[in-house]
């Protein structure tokens, strides 16, 4: 892709991600993302509208590549959920374990399987995406799964918790 690289060896791509971002220190990163994206497609027409749309996409969204990758803790709703109160659960051997355990144990119905098992991929790192294309099941449905997931780690984190701290009095 020969007009890529002479679309980023102007400053025009580093001009629109410090637009986009308010000047956030994070835009020089944005622009080195998308362009990671564009050169693994061949289907692009318009590079300026295909750069804006996927850098806004990337920046904006909470569950795009570069926001879990650069911005978790604005992305996360696990880390949102316990980042005032709770931030050192995240390092705590104690959910470490937990979440190992719960990881091992056979899940009781389908639904629980398929929901650990895209849950496990994301975790390893996968893209919405790449799941996408691995599994042939709609990202929304991924998001959904990866939610539920998170969901059910919480409430039960928080319940072996409150049942130590019960049985402890």
């Amino acid at each position: 892709m020969e007009s890529t690289s002479n679309f980023f060896n102007t400053t025009k791509p580093y001009e629109i991600t410090k637009a986009m971002t308010n000047g956030h220190h994070l835009s020089a990163d944005l622009v080195s993302h998308v362009y990671m994206i564009m050169i693994q497609r061949d289907d692009i027409e318009n590079e300026l509208s295909f750069f804006t749309t996927c850098a806004y996409r990337q920046w904006s969204l909470p569950q795009s590549e570069f926001n879990r990758l650069y911005r978790p803790v604005f992305t996360s709703e696990f880390n949102e959920s316990t980042y005032d109160n709770d931030e050192e659960v995240i390092h705590n051997d104690k959910y470490r374990e937990f979440l190992n355990e719960y990881l091992k144990k056979q899940p009781l119905t389908v639904e629980k399987w398929y929901i650990r098992e895209i849950a496990e991929m994301w975790m390893s790192g996968e893209t919405y995406r790449n799941i996408a294309k691995k599994t042939k099941i709609n990202p929304r449905y991924i998001s959904e799964a990866i939610k539920q997931f998170k969901y059910d780690i919480l409430t039960n984190y928080n319940r072996s918790i409150n049942k130590l701290d019960s049985d402890e009095f």
